[in-house]
């Protein structure tokens, strides 16, 4: 494929810089993957991956992609979990990774960060400033905090208790598909009111334009409690979360859920002992040491009038470790157990258990492969059930790929059932379809026609919002 390239990888060469366009054949298969659990296939893998240095490289690279009409891939890490980072036709792939200087203006209440910053990066330097980043996705090491806004995913953190990254947003600076480069927002702290175009691009997963640098408001460092809580059934915990909503009990800033075959398999891992029953891990949040005591205090009655087998502060940084760390080692688990298909199902909170035993009741309706295994762990009290769906590693690959197409399927259907949303992975590339049930072809075609406004050659993530796979 790259001697048909040949003149386009020497063009792009000259606007980025030899040493920052990468064409071997391994370098694109890595870059052509994802976490989707199926393999790459031709049409996956990227004609070039080009790493520009600013806004104005960026610009160029569009701007040569509409003149030679090839399109344009925008990858941040390649975390994402439903296929947004693949590409879905052979590309020139974007990736931002140099554009990552951040600068902290305390005096002016915002910082300003390159798209290619590791949310890590980002974190530690606000640190030094006394300021905390909204957000906590498990994979920070390595993502972006590009692909942070472009998703808008709050990850471990409970909206409701903090928002998403996007609503600390004050500006961006966006290279539209045709290369136009534009600055929205603000440097006040106040965001502006009315018709502005920052919304547009938080949460578009790169559909209307490329960020490449993001300003957010600074937000002064929060102190957390910790609580550990045992249930001994699943009804207990949706209990509890519906209980918690319900009674308008200060939601948590974290309230995680390991069922009682995660929970033992976790626990087991990190050498804590067997655990009775399913496992909730709550974090309370404040500014003041008083305010975080005083929530946890109160969160911990509520969790005792529920129907709990104990629940407690934990007061021992290394065992709160273990037990964190306890639902990402079952996550390690289940994805070495065979290939894993995930969902994300975001009910409204009174209708969450029916919308969990949907979830439980498809196990046993799937067609693609009879019997999978079954588990869910995550974010109950966001509130969102992570369902998983498990077969063996050596099933096929058009057999993989037909499973995983089948559970998005079915689970989304169950999120237009309940009027529900995708709360943290987004809603384009497997999703095109919920976008459809859950909204109608009106918004989807509003969809398209803001896209073939903004990207009249269809540049830009092509693919994406057609839902390709």
């Amino acid at each position: 494929m790259t001697n048909e390239y040949n003149d386009v990888i020497k063009d792009l060469m000259e606007i980025v810089g030899r040493e920052n366009v990468l064409y071997d054949l391994p370098t694109r298969i890595v870059y052509a993957q994802d976490p989707m659990p199926y393999d790459v296939e031709e049409h996956n893998i990227p004609i070039a991956i080009v790493r520009p240095a600013n806004a104005e490289e960026v610009s160029k690279v569009l701007k040569y992609a509409n003149e030679k009409k090839i399109p344009v891939h925008v990858r941040g890490s390649g975390t994402s979990l439903v296929g947004v980072a693949r590409p879905k036709t052979n590309a020139i792939l974007l990736d931002l990774r140099r554009i990552r200087d951040i600068v902290v203006y305390p005096e002016r209440g915002y910082f300003e960060a390159g798209a290619g910053a590791r949310i890590w990066e980002v974190r530690e330097k606000l640190a030094e400033y006394n300021c905390m980043l909204p957000a906590y996705p498990g994979s920070e090491r390595i993502a972006t905090i590009g692909g942070l806004i472009s998703a808008n995913t709050s990850a471990h953190a409970v909206d409701a208790a903090l928002g998403k990254p996007g609503d600390f947003v004050l500006g961006l600076e966006v290279v539209l598909p045709t290369g136009e480069i534009l600055h929205t927002g603000t440097e006040s702290t106040r965001r502006p009111a009315g018709v502005e175009l920052t919304k547009l691009f938080i949460g578009g997963e790169g559909l209307f334009g490329v960020i490449t640098r993001i300003r957010m408001r600074l937000i002064p460092n929060i102190i957390k409690r910790n609580i550990v809580a045992f249930f001994k059934t699943v009804d207990d915990v949706l209990n509890t979360v519906m209980s918690m909503y319900r009674e308008r009990v200060v939601p948590p800033l974290f309230f995680e859920f390991l069922d009682d075959k995660a929970a033992k398999v976790g626990f087991e891992a990190v050498g804590l002992p067997e655990p009775k029953g399913c496992v909730a891990m709550i974090t309370m949040h404040d500014w003041t040491k008083e305010g975080v005591e005083a929530k946890a205090r109160v969160f911990l009655e509520f969790l005792n009038g529920m129907n709990v087998i104990e629940a407690r502060i934990v007061e021992d940084p290394d065992e709160w470790s273990k037990i964190w760390r306890s639902r990402s080692e079952f996550g390690n688990f289940m994805n070495r157990r065979g290939v894993c298909a995930g969902s994300e199902i975001t009910p409204p909170v009174y209708k969450l258990k029916d919308a969990y035993y949907d979830a439980v009741k498809i196990k046993d309706e799937i067609e693609s492969y009879k019997n999978p295994d079954f588990c869910s762990f995550g974010h109950i009290g966001a509130p969102t059930i992570h369902a998983y769906y498990i077969i063996p590693f050596e099933t096929p690959n058009e057999v993989r790929k037909k499973f995983i197409q089948e559970v998005r399927f079915r689970t989304e259907e169950i999120n237009a059932k309940y009027n529900a949303c995708g709360g943290e992975w987004g809603i384009t590339a497997q999703r095109a379809e919920f976008i459809k049930m859950r909204y109608g072809e009106v918004y989807y075609n509003v969809l398209k026609k803001i896209k073939q406004a903004l990207d009249p050659n269809n540049i830009l993530n092509r693919g994406n919002l057609e839902g390709w796979w």
